[in-house]
């Protein structure tokens, strides 16, 4: 397995839904580049319908206290830690708020994909992870989840 291969950690992909729009989230891991660059946990998102079925996705990348090039992997003490995360799940959190108060609902159950070396370059880069899509595109079928992604 060269180091591009390399899984480095694991994505999660829920897809919210409201009558006929669905809110897709994506969350990647922390995890070092197949260049071993530090790469933080990014939140992928877009809003979809029949009117606007082919949205880009918007991203945005987790807190991290580090300005050091060990990034959210250097050591620190657990109380840092402990805030690190605790500001981490505050902005996933305030999204998933914002969600419920317009009513959106979990569709199906959370969905878990492997996240290799190669993924976190293109992530690095700024640049949707389409093979990381492609993978849960592939466990959507395969938990039949049907091929639709909002109701028309």
């Amino acid at each position: 397995m060269s180091d591009k291969d390399k899984v480095v950690g694991k994505a999660m992909y829920m897809e919210l839904r409201n009558g006929g729009q669905t809110y897709q989230l994506l969350i990647t891991p922390d995890g070092i580049s197949s260049t071993g660059k530090n790469v933080p946990s990014m939140v992928y998102r877009r809003q979809i319908s029949a009117s606007n079925p082919r949205k880009g996705w918007k991203h945005t990348g987790l807190p991290t206290t580090s300005v050091d090039e060990f990034g959210v992997f250097q050591k620190r003490t657990k109380e840092d830690a402990m805030r690190l995360g605790e500001s981490r799940i505050e902005m996933v959190a305030s999204t998933f708020n914002q969600l419920a108060t317009y009513n959106y609902q979990l569709y199906k159950q959370p969905i878990y994909v492997e996240v290799a070396a190669e993924d976190l370059d293109s992530i690095r880069a700024g640049k949707t992870p389409y093979k990381v899509l492609g993978r849960i595109t592939r466990v959507r079928r395969s938990l039949g989840f049907g091929e639709e992604l909002f109701v028309s």
